[in-house]
């Protein structure tokens, strides 16, 4: 017996159904953990194990692990098994208790019905090994607690929550008294600065701006005597500069005839005039050739199409060009001309 209880122990730790055949079968169902507020305890999670007479099937599981544990055959477990499981079911029809270390009591009433007490001093959940249960002082303790000392102290409550507004006048007072100290020195120093500097003196402000009443005088200018006489010689200098250009000057005559002469020399013919248009700097090449007769050809067939093409040669190669534009909108409908035409071809900037 003791070794069985061991392999069913270790069985149970390690698996969450164990079935004893031909007699029943332990279910076990995890739990988490637990707050006790009435005893003040954490209990960690552990498992909760049912017992279930109806599973009775040979799974293997316990034969497999007793075998190992003796040292014995397969048959020779089950034979073992067999009586001990005899032995189980002689208890329980005496209405005897069957005792599993560290697992629990097993009872069966005169009715029939199986009864299992699971042993909680042990936890077969093998994620909290080795935890046990934390004490902690219970919330009522604590409410009680505060009761009390929340009825002894409301004499000083009261006490403590006038010098609180006491503080808040003194800070708005003191706030004042702090405004006041920064708009003084302002205050000064506007009035100060103006009567102890040039700044009326400047010009730019007099008192008498200040008066509604007052209405300022037009200025009107007398030109002085020095400046009359300045005006009389500056006559006297422009009569002698108009005698002399006139002894310089020749006759209108023969300045209409000199004048005739230079403007007939001068006349340019319209038609004569030819503004020289820049050509664009980008040409659609439709053809790149290494012999030149090539380029000619394909040249010649552009020509058929009723395009202008040229010829660029530079290097080894004779590109063959759509034409020469002379602006972007040429350009652009060119080569657009050109792909309908069923041309196409890559762009040269030059």
């Amino acid at each position: 017996m003791e070794h069985f209880d061991l392999v069913l122990f270790d069985l149970l730790v390690k698996h969450d159904c164990v079935i004893i055949p031909d007699f029943g079968g332990f279910v076990s169902k995890r739990v988490s953990s637990k707050i006790d507020f009435d005893k003040g305890l954490i209990i960690p999670p552990s498992k909760h194990l049912l017992f279930n007479r109806h599973l009775t099937n040979n799974d293997g599981l316990l034969l497999a692990a007793y075998a190992e544990r003796h040292g014995v055959s397969y048959i020779d477990a089950e034979q073992r098994l067999n009586t001990l499981i005899k032995k189980f079911q002689k208890e329980l029809a005496e209405e005897r208790e069957i005792s599993f270390p560290k697992i629990g009591v097993l009872r069966r009433s005169l009715e029939g019905y199986y009864t299992f007490s699971q042993d909680k001093s042990f936890n077969m959940l093998s994620d909290a090994y080795g935890l046990k249960d934390l004490e902690f002082v219970a919330v009522e303790e604590e409410v009680e607690t505060q009761i009390e000392q929340n009825e002894q102290i409301p004499s000083v409550i009261e006490m403590e929550k006038k010098p609180v507004k006491v503080k808040k006048r003194v800070s708005k007072q003191l706030l004042r008294y702090a405004a006041v100290a920064c708009l003084l020195p302002i205050m000064l120093y506007t009035f100060w600065i103006p009567f102890k500097s040039d700044f009326f003196n400047s010009g730019l402000i007099s008192f008498s701006d200040f008066n509604p009443f007052y209405n300022k005088e037009v200025g009107a200018y007398q030109p002085s005597s020095e400046a009359y006489e300045v005006d009389k010689k500056l006559t006297k200098v422009e009569a002698i500069e108009s005698d002399l250009q006139e002894s310089i000057v020749p006759k209108t005559e023969d300045l209409k005839i000199t004048e005739d002469v230079s403007l007939q020399q001068n006349k340019v013919v319209p038609s004569e005039i030819k503004v020289k248009a820049t050509p664009y700097f980008k040409q659609f090449i439709v053809g790149c050739f290494s012999v030149e007769q090539n380029a000619i050809n394909f040249k010649n067939k552009i020509t058929e199409d009723g395009f202008s093409p040229r010829i660029l040669s530079g290097g080894r190669l004779h590109r063959v060009s759509m034409g020469m534009t002379y602006s972007a909108d040429e350009f652009n409908n060119l080569m657009a001309l050109a792909r309908k035409n069923g041309y196409s071809g890559w762009t040269l900037k030059q």
